[in-house]
């Protein structure tokens, strides 16, 4: 990692790929799940400044436990649901303003050829392009939820 606002990918004969923290799958079970795994694809991939932001929203969705310290009884916190909290406006607006442009897409990670005779696991990447698309779906479903807060906060001053 490096610490000029750039995260670290890997460039496969001339592909460029991005390191997945975890299965991708586990992205298309719920939004909680796609906003999660997704900013821990940006902690396993980032600089230190991403990291940090990313862990808080992380830490904040659940509850400071760790994938890796769920139980069968884990549940997401309902913050992302909760319309009078700031958590998704925040979200969304972090995500929109790393993504608002074709710029951002093409400076947001810092890629690395492999080096001769290194091998790795490619089970563990994905091609860049697909991981860029899924990182806009969710954005695209967190303006929706974001629209929801507004709708639920405007029927809250109607009363």
């Amino acid at each position: 990692m490096n610490d000029n606002y750039t995260m670290a990918g890997r460039l496969i004969d001339g592909i460029r790929y991005i390191g997945l923290m975890n299965d991708n799958s586990f992205k298309s079970k719920s939004l909680e799940d796609n906003i999660y795994f997704t900013l821990r694809d940006i902690f396993w991939n980032g600089d230190t400044q991403e990291c940090m932001i990313a862990n808080k929203f992380n830490g904040l969705i659940t509850n400071n436990v760790f994938f890796e310290d769920r139980d069968k009884d884990f549940n997401y916190s309902n913050i992302l649901y909760d319309h009078k909290s700031d958590f998704t406006r925040y979200l969304y607006n972090w995500i929109y303003n790393i993504s608002n442009h074709e710029l951002s897409k093409n400076s947001f990670f810092e890629f690395f050829e492999l080096e001769k005779d290194e091998e790795i696991d490619m089970s563990k990447y994905m091609k860049y392009d697909d991981w860029w698309e899924q990182f806009l779906d969710l954005r695209k479903n967190l303006k929706e939820q974001l629209e929801k807060h507004n709708k639920c906060m405007a029927e809250d001053i109607q009363r």
